[in-house]
């Protein structure tokens, strides 16, 4: 169920600049940096974009399952940012990298850690019959985004593929475990 009460306005413009800058620094700037790797053929780089875009196939389940509220997207949009950090911050830095890049991976990874930190409290909306105010804030920029490329189809729908890409990011990253644990024990 959610929040029967109306949303402080302060909240709904954080929580948008929050989205927008969740847009522009883990979608805008990957894909622009990517197109450059693939245009300059630089495999180190790129080894590691497509690293951060298996790690961001899980925010964008996030904004899928928030669009239908589904009370998993607060603690998996949590687990979403730590593992964009992760996966920027996890190869070390390559001398022939791009200086946009590297600030890139530093700005964003940092925006993750901090992001992830201050959603903290939204984990109470996974857990309580009313949604707090705060998350329900979180619910209208995806439902802005579905409205504008997915307007025929239905909240519930939209939810259904969030768990599908979560089901999806949980299964592939079981396997991948298990296989460097069964790679290790060879």
């Amino acid at each position: 169920m959610e929040s029967p009460a109306p949303l402080p306005g302060w909240l709904r413009v954080l929580v948008r600049i929050d989205f927008v800058a969740a847009v522009a620094l883990t979608v805008v700037a990957p894909l622009v940096l990517t197109a450059r790797a693939l245009s300059a053929r630089q495999r180190g780089e790129l080894a590691g974009l497509l690293r951060y875009w298996r790690a961001s196939s899980l925010l964008m389940a996030t904004v899928y399952l928030l669009i239908d509220a589904r009370r998993i997207a607060f603690p998996a949009g949590i687990a979403a940012r730590l593992l964009l950090a992760g996966a920027l911050w996890s190869r070390p830095l390559a001398p022939a990298e791009h200086a946009w890049s590297r600030r890139w991976r530093w700005l964003a990874g940092a925006y993750g850690v901090l992001g992830a930190l201050a959603s903290l409290p939204l984990l109470r909306g996974s857990l309580l019959p009313t949604l707090p105010a705060a998350c329900a804030a979180y619910l209208e920029p995806p439902r802005a985004y579905a409205a504008l490329f997915h307007p025929a189809t239905s909240r519930r729908r939209l939810g259904d593929v969030g768990v599908f890409g979560l089901a999806a990011f949980a299964t592939v990253a079981v396997v991948s475990v298990v296989r460097r644990l069964v790679k290790g024990h060879a």
